[in-house]
């Protein structure tokens, strides 16, 4: 206890010196000279670590968050490969004698942190410098011996600081490592590996389980049969002076292995010490009986002194030294020929798959007689006039499923003609405004289509006949009215204008007379038929007869179905007469407008009003 004491006061006299010594923020090299031990630098007054010290991370003054930890001189939210946080610092629990093998294990004044354990000597080939266990063989704060620091740009390797590393070694954050072995650096500097999710460094490869029959020693892949660390088992540590040989501590090596640098090494197979004591092989490299041989992984095939993979290298397709022909390229492991221009071998020839009628979209794809290729897909080629309409070539001017255009389908009863669907008649019958007519006898497409015969004919064998007999009246099928005039109720109404009796009967079947003077005015007498009728000329019988009053002139009008139309006019008549329409008309009604009588008489007679249709 009292040397425990006499050493906090001996430190506590240290600090208060230190601190009245230099007062400023500037960062100070540690060292001989320096004030502080190797590695470390003065802060504030205070020797500090900046690669672990939260408050001076990196830099003098520059502290982490809350949260954060200082690892390898910058603030993280944890820490890699072997370092445990502690605090909010990343440190070595491995060498701290203040957190010797987990945080807060200090350990008392006197012993040093070696392997994770307090020990009153530094033990697997490390040296004890200023109470930290280093390996002199790398460490460049002390390198070969406590407190040889090498200088900038420099590495320590084997002990020696040189401007790179030897046996193997890769540097590091200026350290020489191990990337076999290392889990701050494995494979490769800076890839650290999940150390706390169980994982370690074995060849070079971060994994949950040691290979190459090495084994798990604190998170490092070693030989414990070469390993003077770990001689035998882990933590197993010889002596200064001592190599591992065999899984045994002993002063010299045995079992046909070399000593090179305190490790018992069979310079057979050691890559770094192939054949002799440093002699490190290359990168993808492996030593064999003692000389550096090529390594080949992945798949990958040694060709002289190459990996190569034969599956796709044109210079050793599928076996070494097997080279493709110029044009050719190495595709699973087979020389085949390289197309361009946007064309594809098939079987070692170029064609173009959206045009080669025999490779129509795809190698092999032959597209059939009076087909061609299109854009890669065979399509059916059409001539002669003829168009595709799906899968075949139609004539679209008379193909009934394809009239005029693809899909157009004539109805039942007809055929397309010209491109359009037209009625099929038969029997002797034509098509006419597809209407199927017989031209014999059709009297509106009489002989030809659209001839048309006039009010009378009939179409007898293609000619238009006149059928009508111009004697036959009838008016004696019509209604008579008038606008005034004679009544019914005493034998002079309008219906003997129609009762088929001339004036030689007036003495016993009366006449109609109508209400009218002797210049024309709007009196009128009329004919209706309840049908449509032929008219071409009338006939009126107004001569002296009985009464005398004879119908001297009228406008003669037929209904056109809307409006009353004119045909022509007669007057001065001075006894029966008679008028032709200028053509025959087909009506309903017919009128006389405007009538009136001769000079000194009133209300003229009509005895009878004959209509004739020809």
């Amino acid at each position: 206890m009292k040397r425990l004491i006499q050493w906090v006061l001996a430190a506590g006299v240290a600090l208060v010196a230190a601190s009245c010594a230099q007062s400023s923020d500037d960062p100070s090299p540690g060292g001989p000279g320096g004030g502080c031990q190797n590695g470390q630098t003065t802060c504030g007054g205070a020797c500090v670590d900046l690669k672990s010290d939260p408050n001076n991370c990196g830099d003098c003054g520059n502290a982490c968050q809350s949260g954060e930890a200082c690892s390898a001189g910058s603030c993280e939210g944890g820490c890699s490969g072997s370092l445990a946080q502690c605090g909010a610092s990343c440190v070595d629990v491995q060498t701290s004698t203040s957190n010797c093998g987990s945080c807060g294990n200090i350990c008392t004044v006197g012993d040093v942190c070696s392997q994770g354990k307090c020990q009153g000597s530094c033990v697997g080939g490390t040296t004890q410098c200023a109470g930290t266990c280093v390996d002199t063989n790398t460490d460049p704060a002390n390198c070969g011996t406590c407190g040889n620091i090498c200088g900038a740009g420099e590495v320590c390797s084997a002990g020696q600081c040189s401007v790179q590393c030897s046996g193997g070694l890769t540097t590091c954050d200026g350290k020489c490592v191990d990337t076999q072995a290392d889990p701050n650096h494995c494979g490769a500097c800076g890839n650290a590996c999940a150390v706390g999710a169980g994982e370690v460094c074995s060849l070079g490869q971060c994994s949950l389980q040691c290979l190459g029959g090495t084994e798990n020693c604190s998170n490092k892949c070693v030989d414990t049969a070469l390993d003077p660390a770990n001689c035998g088992s882990c933590g197993n540590a010889c002596q200064s002076g001592e190599v591992c040989s065999g899984g045994q501590c002993a002063v010299q090596c045995s079992g046909g292995t070399t000593n090179c640098a305190g490790k018992c090494v069979d310079t057979g197979l050691d890559p770094n010490n192939c054949g002799s004591c440093g002699n490190s092989c290359g990168s993808g490299e492996s030593c064999q009986n003692g000389q550096c041989t090529l390594v080949c992984s992945g798949g990958l095939t040694k060709c002289g002194n190459k990996c190569v993979d034969l599956t796709s290298d044109p210079a050793n397709c599928g076996s070494c030294s097997s080279p493709c022909s110029a044009g050719y390229q190495c595709q699973q492991s087979q020389c085949k020929l390289v197309c361009s221009g946007g064309s594809t071998n098939c079987s070692n020839t170029c064609v173009d798959l959206t045009n080669d009628p025999n490779n129509c979209g795809a190698c092999g794809t032959k597209c059939t007689t009076g087909q061609s290729c299109v854009s890669g897909a065979c399509t059916l080629v059409c001539s002669g006039g003829t168009t595709k309409c799906g899968n075949q070539c139609v004539t679209l001017s008379t193909d009934p499923n394809n009239c005029g255009s693809c899909g157009n389908k004539c109805a039942s009863g007809q055929s397309c003609q010209s491109g359009s669907c037209t009625v099929v008649c038969s029997g002797g019958t034509t098509n006419c405004s597809n209407q199927c007519v017989n031209l014999q006898t059709d009297p509106n497409h009489c002989g030809t289509c659209t001839k048309v015969c006039s009010a009378g004919q009939v179409c007898q064998s293609g000619s238009c006949v006149s059928t009508c007999n111009p004697s036959t009246n009838i008016g004696t099928s019509a209604t008579g009215s008038s606008s005034g005039g004679g009544l019914s109720t005493y034998g002079y109404g309008p219906e003997q204008m129609v009762d088929g009796k001339l004036e030689a009967s007036c003495s016993t079947d009366p006449y109609h007379w109508i209400t009218a003077g002797t210049s024309p005015g709007s009196s009128w007498a009329q004919l209706a038929w309840s049908s449509s009728k032929t008219v071409a000329r009338i006939s009126i019988d107004t001569g002296t007869g009985c009464a005398g009053r004879i119908l001297a002139g009228a406008t003669i009008q037929w209904w056109n179905g809307s409006a009353w139309v004119t045909a022509g006019t007669v007057s001065g008549k001075t006894g029966d007469w008679s008028f032709t329409f200028p053509s025959a008309v087909q009506t309903t009604k017919i009128r006389l407008y405007g009538v009136y009588t001769v000079s000194g008489s009133i209300n003229p007679v009509i005895y009878e009003w004959q209509v004739f249709s020809c």
